[in-house]
């Protein structure tokens, strides 16, 4: 299901939360947001679910159940290479996001 069949209340309470806004902010600016990472570029490939991890200060499992999260409302696209996961910003989403608040408010 995409951002656009999902009901709007429900991207916006995985959006209510603070933490998940603050790793959607962050991954606006990758390169300077986080710890530099082994391998992939920030921008192009994503950020790495341990570099986020780092940067946001929480335990690893609270870190992939919000990123989880994202990726479900689809704000966020995940890029899976051997044992890593790689996570960067949806902008498309993001602007049907706003698009449909707009159309609501």
């Amino acid at each position: 299901m995409n951002e656009e069949q999902l009901p709007l209340i429900q991207i916006l309470d995985v959006l209510a939360n603070e933490q998940r806004m603050e790793i959607l902010r962050k991954l606006k600016s990758p390169r300077t947001s986080f710890p530099p990472q082994d391998e992939g570029d920030p921008v192009q490939d994503g950020v790495c679910v341990s570099s986020i991890q780092a940067g946001q200060g929480l335990a690893f499992s609270t870190t992939s159940k919000y990123l989880a999260d994202l990726a479900r409302i689809g704000l966020v696209t995940v890029k899976r290479s051997g044992k890593w996961s790689y996570y960067k910003r949806n902008e498309n989403a993001i602007k049907a996001v706003v698009a449909r608040l707009k159309a609501e408010l």
